[in-house]
């Protein structure tokens, strides 16, 4: 089992429906208290009503986005396709949860382009940028799907290239455990 005490984690696409479940699973403490969970999206709107609800308030003024800076939960406007972002994020980061993705089959089917650069592109530059991070990522775990296993649509099949990016990671980045779930 993963704990999660005392380290920092980043989650990528922690403002999509699966992110902010796993965002709120770090830090109800069933898995232990981290550091700090820093939030990685592109949605500056979802990312603003997150703050809102974990600082438990209607509206927001700056202090009360700058008080983040203080919580155990940190936010960052970029994009997981941005190799350049990626290694400013990752440094300080103990553990990675990959979940930014495009995972809408009928989004993916019709802008195949898109899928693969989120979900396939994505993936690399994450996993050179851990390579290229200053301090050492412990684990970076990629969410997938049961539709990566026989994929027959855009959306399983950019999935599957992205584990099999995580699963030969291991292999030049010893240090780094790469995983998928």
């Amino acid at each position: 089992m993963l704990t999660v005490d005392n380290k920092r984690i980043l989650v990528t696409g922690g403002t999509g429906s699966l992110g902010q479940r796993i965002v709120r699973r770090l830090l109800d403490g069933s898995l232990g208290r981290p550091a700090r969970v820093t939030v990685l999206s592109r949605d500056e709107a979802k990312q603003h009503d997150m703050r809102l609800r974990f600082l438990h308030r209607r509206a927001a003024t700056d202090d009360v986005i700058y008080e983040q800076a203080r919580e155990a939960l940190a936010f960052r406007i970029g994009d997981v396709r941005d190799y350049d972002t990626l290694v400013e994020v990752l440094r300080g980061t103990d553990i990675v949860i990959h979940a930014a993705a495009l995972k809408q089959v009928p989004a993916c089917e019709y802008f195949p382009v898109e899928a693969v650069r989120t979900n396939v592109m994505g993936a690399d530059a994450l996993v050179r940028a851990t390579m290229a991070a200053s301090s050492r990522v412990e684990s970076v775990i990629g969410i997938s799907t049961d539709k990566a296993c026989k994929p027959i649509n855009v959306m399983g099949m950019t999935k599957a290239v992205m584990e099999r990016i995580f699963v030969e990671a291991n292999l030049r980045q010893p240090d780094t455990r790469f995983a998928c779930v």
